[in-house]
């Protein structure tokens, strides 16, 4: 005698790439190209929800045919030096890219956990990279103090597994294709955190310590090639509503 929610959904689009794959004017980067294919993207998904269990699985696969990307044709100038060259590239294979999601809540007296765990698979790591595995887990306790403080006390952690992230590019200032010759992989390192969060009427605030496990494990805290995270450090917050 549970509700349960089912819902499906699709979606077919044959849209042209955006303004900047088409047209790129600056100092280090120039292009201009009018002969791009338009991006033909389906998908077809469904989700299952179950509110009383707190369970949410969502599911869906999506084919993609003359992706548009930033594609990096890196020149060796010296033995294991290399010049970047970044061009816009379509890839006229299709790809494939399946995704499955699995939201749970479980609630125990004043305990709470709250995990979502996410499976992606590209048939075409090269061209788009996806970590295998994402997982995100918050647990904390919700309380009341003297019965007027809204507490919660808690602690969380996110997780990837690894993979060929694309590079960042600061000249244009958007994500691209690592150089194939000389990439590297990020993730397989988990990023932790505590914190306690508290509300008194309209006045919420805040104590974070943000990757309290850091310099533990292989170290290697990237969510983008060669741009370390944030190190361990303390947050506070303060939010006061000036109203009755």
């Amino acid at each position: 005698k549970k509700d349960v929610i089912l819902k499906a959904h699709a979606f077919v689009k044959n849209n042209r790439p955006s303004f900047y794959y088409r047209h790129y004017h600056s100092e280090h980067y120039w292009w201009d190209n009018d002969d791009l294919d338009k991006e033909f993207k389906s998908r077809i998904g469904g989700e299952l929800h179950i509110p009383s269990w707190k369970t949410r699985l969502t599911a869906g696969i999506e084919n993609i045919k003359n992706y548009t990307y930033i594609a990096n044709n890196a020149k060796e100038t010296t033995p294991g030096r290399y010049l970047n060259r970044f061009t816009v590239a379509q890839e006229s294979d299709n790809i494939q890219v399946f995704t499955a999601r699995l939201e749970q809540g479980f609630t125990a007296g004043i305990f709470n956990l709250n995990t979502e765990l996410t499976y992606q698979n590209s048939s075409n790591k090269t061209v788009l990279p996806l970590p295998e595995l994402n997982v995100y887990a918050n647990m904390f306790l919700k309380f009341k103090i003297a019965k007027v403080l809204n507490t919660e006390i808690g602690a969380d952690v996110m997780y990837f597994t690894e993979y060929y992230a694309p590079d960042y590019s600061p000249a244009l200032g958007q994500f691209v294709q690592q150089n194939q010759a000389d990439k590297v992989a990020i993730g397989n390192y988990p990023i932790a955190s505590v914190y306690a969060n508290f509300l008194l009427k309209q006045t919420r605030f805040y104590v974070k310590y943000y990757h309290i496990n850091e310099g533990i494990g292989n170290k290697k805290h990237f969510l983008v090639p060669h741009y370390p995270t944030t190190k361990g450090v303390l947050w506070l917050g303060l939010s006061w509503n000036f109203y009755n």
